[in-house]
């Protein structure tokens, strides 16, 4: 027993790794992984029901490395699988790799370094992008705000930038290093609930709760895309969960105490990416999402409350206002029948509210005659 608990607290880094049928590239990621300059970690891989030849190649690389932990379950998603492998991490910090990326041979050792010199809750690296069909790699991507927050290496937190820290960084959970106990005290994990975005949701809950954060120099990560698991193909087949994320975001900084001063963070963070997403979508996904947001979930993610200087974008605040205020099919059938749209630049939160609620009495009444409409005309066949 207390060999066990020496082993398990030499152990810097627990890399947690979920797969599903990524047998292509698996070899590559896994070789990365083993291959870092920092030797004491643990790589976890969590097998998702992959049907192709995943298993194999994860059973082939723990015979030759005792490092390697492997578990199998019944495909449930990336939170789930993501979850099992928390479970099971040993190491004194967390990093969530994709099986399709590859790595930099001193990416842990970089982030473990800075972790333990500035005691961070999270330490994050920059990533490229590699278009595996076009054999490319983009320059580094950055969030508009990162450069700000993460000014000069600063430790920094939502106490320095509470407007930012939401979108001063990607949502995505793989080119970030977490302090296990600061997850574990926090209590936070990925919602099994959610099949996109669920990185987000636990990014920014963890982002909202971190005291320490920053990122180190240099791009470490590789981060593949290609066209047939690239995200615009999920966010249009799961484009119904993106504003539940944001509404589960909301609903957890409320329990938290961190809504109020995260207030416009998170505006701009749920609200852009609402607009960006349905921006992506075919025809038929535009007026669904629009009618979704109209009907369910504007109260829910509190766009109303804001005025247009709020916002940081003109175009964002226009889609927020015409998207509270007109279904889909009436704000198109006003822009081809040359009827007026109201001029969102004169609206403040209070004017925007009123015609809001006007307008949702009418689609009410509405509603209400077109149900006692088919009523009488189901009455008058019967005669």
């Amino acid at each position: 027993m207390e060999k066990l608990e020496q082993e398990c607290k030499s152990i810097k880094v627990s890399v947690v790794m979920p797969i599903y049928n990524a047998g292509e590239y698996l070899s590559r990621a896994i070789s990365d992984v083993l291959s870092q300059s920092l030797t004491d970690i643990e790589l976890i891989c969590i097998d998702d029901g992959s049907t192709d030849n995943s298993p194999k190649i994860i059973n082939r690389f723990k015979a030759k490395d005792d490092r390697i932990i492997s578990f199998r379950q019944s495909n449930a998603g990336p939170s789930i699988a993501r979850n099992k492998g928390l479970e099971l991490a040993s190491g004194k910090y967390v990093i969530f790799l994709d099986a399709d990326d590859f790595y930099e041979k001193d990416l842990l050792r970089l982030l473990y370094e800075a972790a333990e010199a500035d005691n961070l809750d999270i330490a994050v690296t920059k990533f490229d992008i590699y278009d595996e069909g076009v054999n490319r790699f983009s320059h580094p991507v950055e969030e508009p705000r990162s450069a700000a927050i993460f000014d000069n290496g600063a430790v920094t937190s939502k106490n320095e930038h509470p407007d930012h820290i939401l979108t001063g960084t990607t949502g995505y959970a793989w080119n970030k290093l977490f302090r296990a106990s600061f997850l574990s005290e926090k209590g936070l994990a990925f919602d099994p609930d959610l099949y996109v975005f669920e990185d987000v949701h636990f990014v920014c809950s963890a982002m909202a709760l971190a005291e320490r954060v920053k990122r180190i120099d240099g791009v470490h990560i590789h981060h593949r895309v290609y066209s047939e698991q690239s995200r615009s193909t999920l966010f249009r087949k799961y484009y119904g969960q993106v504003p539940e994320v944001y509404k589960k975001l909301r609903e957890f900084l409320m329990r938290q105490g961190m809504y109020i001063p995260l207030k416009n963070g998170y505006l701009n963070l749920s609200a852009g990416r609402c607009y960006k997403i349905y921006n992506i979508l075919w025809a038929d996904g535009r007026e669904r999402m629009w009618n979704l947001l109209h009907t369910e979930y504007l109260e829910a993610l509190d766009w109303l409350n804001h005025n247009q200087s709020d916002f940081e974008s003109k175009e964002v605040y226009e889609f927020v206002a015409n998207v509270a205020l007109y279904t889909y099919e009436d704000y198109h059938s006003r822009e081809e029948n040359g009827r007026n749209i109201i001029d969102v630049e004169q609206l403040d939160k209070e004017k925007l509210n009123r015609k809001v609620k006007v307008r949702h009495k009418g689609e009410l009444r509405r509603a209400a005659w077109r149900k006692l409409m088919k009523v009488i005309n189901i009455f008058r066949k019967k005669k």
